[in-house]
């Protein structure tokens, strides 16, 4: 028998990635909002974090994480 923690801990990180998919994706539009010249600076200035494409695929990937990481919906019968 699988304990019980095995099978919650991945729920659990799924409902985590969610969030954290969503502030990832509020820096792409700050980053890219700094680019169309929006906003102000963008508190990372250099490197590869700099650029809005790159937390764009950080916020889609985690999302995708979160997504497969969710229990299967069961219809109601």
């Amino acid at each position: 028998m699988i304990p019980a923690i095995r099978v919650k801990a991945p729920v659990l990180l799924g409902l985590l990635l969610s969030p954290v998919a969503a502030i990832a994706g509020a820096l792409a539009a700050w980053r890219f909002g700094v680019e169309a010249g929006w906003t102000n600076t963008f508190f990372i200035a250099h490197g590869l974090l700099s650029h809005w494409q790159v937390w764009c695929a950080f916020a889609i990937s985690l999302q995708i994480c979160a997504y497969s990481l969710s229990p299967p919906v069961r219809a109601k019968s």
